[in-house]
């Protein structure tokens, strides 16, 4: 099935039942990725020692249950963006500059912005609707 796609990106994508656009997409990913880096950085930053951080995520089952979860993820997340960034012609250094994000930021903040990235590399590629 084939959407009303705006000149130069792919066609319309199906989700829910809602048409949603590739600029669509692109524009809740960016959103996506400033909530994440807000709002995880809201609760970082009331930490009293920031330092302590990591430490802190093994000192109870729960979020020892948790730092697994997102320690697998992160690594299924870097497989992802080498394996897909590669073959979608991402630049190398913006795969790098993700990376680091997901540990200076939050992985909340830079897989939605590598998504971003992916649509906009998808969207060159899709033939013209001209």
């Amino acid at each position: 099935m084939k959407g009303v796609g705006s000149s130069g990106s792919r066609p319309d994508c199906v989700g829910y039942g809602v048409w949603v656009t590739s600029r669509t997409l692109q524009a809740l990913y960016l959103l996506l990725s400033a909530l994440g880096a807000g709002g995880t950085w809201y609760f970082n930053l009331q930490m009293a020692d920031l330092a302590g951080f990591f430490s802190q995520i093994w000192d109870t089952p729960l979020s020892s249950s948790l730092g697994v979860d997102l320690l697998v993820v992160v690594l299924a997340f870097y497989l992802l963006m080498a394996t897909e960034g590669r073959r979608l012609g991402i630049p190398a250094r913006r795969l790098v500059f993700l990376a680091v994000l997901t540990w200076a930021v939050a992985l909340a903040c830079a897989l939605p912005l590598y998504l971003l990235f992916r649509e906009r590399a998808l969207a060159a590629q899709a033939p013209s609707d001209a």
